[in-house]
């Protein structure tokens, strides 16, 4: 009575063989594609901020300039550009344009904004991780046009 009868069993190991078979599938979906990263590191009021694009490596040779960033916060906020990658040319401003906010350690919103100029069109990903972030946000572009990431860091 305890045992499985060998229908359940075979459908339980079926069942187990399909999802670890689709999870191995799933991670290695990109495996063809080389990909290129720009990595710079900020910190905002004593928060780390990584913020991470990544494009197709076949396209790295119509980069016109540098993979340029801009991180927007309030006024009243303390931010500094901690770290730029050597492997990609890269700029990287703060602008202190977004209004002060009374309570920064409720919440610091943030705004990144990446613009990747290249003679040629391509798709692009950007994902913001760090230390004290509500969530971990990821944006999906294309060159050429500025890709905008807002979150908000909490905790601080």
């Amino acid at each position: 009575m305890g045992r499985f009868r060998t229908s359940a069993f075979s459908r339980l190991a079926f069942t187990v063989a399909f999802a670890f078979s689709s999870l191995v599938l799933g991670i290695g979906a990109d495996a063809g594609v080389q990909w290129c990263e720009s990595d710079p590191v900020f910190l905002v009021n004593g928060a780390l901020v990584d913020v991470t694009t990544a494009f197709p490596a076949s396209y790295m040779s119509t980069l016109k300039g540098a993979v340029a960033y801009e991180v927007l916060v309030p006024s009243n906020a303390i931010a500094t550009v901690v770290s730029l990658p050597a492997a990609v040319p890269t700029t990287a401003t703060i602008s202190k344009v977004l209004p002060a906010t009374g309570l920064l350690s409720l919440g610091v919103p943030v705004v990144v904004k990446v613009t990747v100029k290249a003679s040629a069109s391509f798709d692009t990903k950007t994902q913001v991780t760090g230390t004290y972030l509500w969530l971990s946000s990821t944006a999906y572009g294309k060159s050429n046009v500025t890709t905008q990431v807002k979150y908000t860091l909490i905790g601080l």
